[in-house]
């Protein structure tokens, strides 16, 4: 994306867009960058990284300027963006936490920097930080023709991944995909209404990367992973149904059993299993049409992407007949337990050898 060009971008695309520019070594022809969107871990390590482009840490008191957004004069901004750095290849000035509604932005202060933006010369960065950001204001027209904006949002499931293997990366670790997904799993953080963010994200890996690497095996695996955050019901209610259609049902069933003696409650592990195969016998019916996984995620009434992809795989091992005889076998079971007809082991036990 060259500057002065504006560029719609989705959270996951404003992480690729900065990781390849910075790659290209695209910021030395840019006097601005606006850094913004809801995923405030991306904002604040961005910020860093192309601050310390240019300046190390030990001459940061000489050549680097900060003001906080939502005090700022746009004439003492523009003043220290003319100042020459004494020690560093380019002078950095950071204008933190800038309020992007409408109302902000309209201010005659944030015309006068919209206005000065492309006399900042090419011996400063000037980086501006924010939550939204309005893209129909003055200012983000001025810095898209000036320099550049990144929108980060919440990560799709190929960036969260990429995301989680970079933190391990800087650990000296190496992780395997189902460590990865189980990470995701546990945290939720694909989930449509998940209130972890990055910082949960990134928490949780450093403490796993630091237990895996107590243990010196050079890689993170599901078991480090599990034993840091544990295992989700899910996880394991995944792991039941691929054992059953693996045709392993007795580790199935201590699974099962497993399940029921953490959760102390039956109806809680049917509730989750019934959910599953409903979600299976709605992706066999949708993967005629055509869908992606968050497209059937919608149809379905799914939060969680990764619930419905995991779905879709042991639905391919069925047919959707059978699928529906399993699901209305599961109802029974239910009224079976709570009717007194037979216990809950039972009931389970006998649901499982007949899938």
């Amino acid at each position: 994306m060259a500057a002065g060009r504006a560029e719609k971008q989705d959270g996951s695309h404003g992480y690729r867009e900065i990781e390849r520019d910075l790659k290209d070594g695209a910021f030395s022809a840019l006097r601005c960058v606006l850094l913004c969107g809801s995923e405030a871990f991306l904002v604040e390590n961005y910020e860093r990284r192309l601050r310390e482009l240019y300046v190390a840490p030990e001459t940061a008191l000489f050549d680097v300027m900060r003001f906080e957004g939502d005090s700022f004069a746009a004439d003492d901004v523009t003043g220290a963006c003319d100042t020459l750095p004494m020690l560093s290849a380019r002078r950095v000035v950071i204008l933190a936490g800038m309020p992007g509604n409408e109302q902000a932005l309209a201010t005659e202060n944030a015309k006068r920097l919209a206005g000065a933006l492309p006399l900042i010369p090419e011996t400063t960065l000037l980086i501006i930080t924010a939550g939204a950001f309005s893209k129909r204001s003055e200012l983000y027209k001025a810095i898209t023709k000036a320099g550049r904006a990144y929108e980060f949002g919440r990560l799709g499931r190929a960036d969260a991944r990429s995301f989680i293997r970079g933190r391990f990366k800087q650990a000296g670790l190496a992780a395997d995909a189902a460590a990865v997904d189980e990470i995701l799993s546990v945290t939720g953080y694909l989930d449509r209404e998940a209130e972890g963010d990055l910082h949960l994200l990134d928490g949780e890996a450093r403490m796993i990367a630091a237990y895996a690497s107590s243990a010196g095996s050079g890689s993170v695996s599901v078991a480090d992973v599990r034993a840091c955050l544990g295992t989700s019901v899910e996880s394991d209610v995944f792991a039941m149904l691929d054992a059953v259609s693996s045709g392993n049902k007795g580790r199935a069933l201590e699974l099962a059993h497993a399940i029921t003696a953490k959760n102390e409650n039956i109806f809680g592990l049917l509730a989750l299993l019934t959910g599953q195969f409903e979600i299976m016998l709605g992706c066999a019916e949708l993967k005629g049409r055509g869908m992606s996984m968050g497209e059937m995620a919608g149809a379905l009434g799914v939060k969680s992407e990764y619930r419905v992809r995991k779905a879709a795989g042991f639905a391919n091992r069925y047919s959707e007949r059978r699928l529906l005889e399993l699901t209305r076998r599961l109802y029974r079971v239910d009224h079976d337990i709570k009717s007194g007809l037979y216990d809950e082991r039972l009931a389970l036990t006998m649901f499982i050898a007949e899938i």
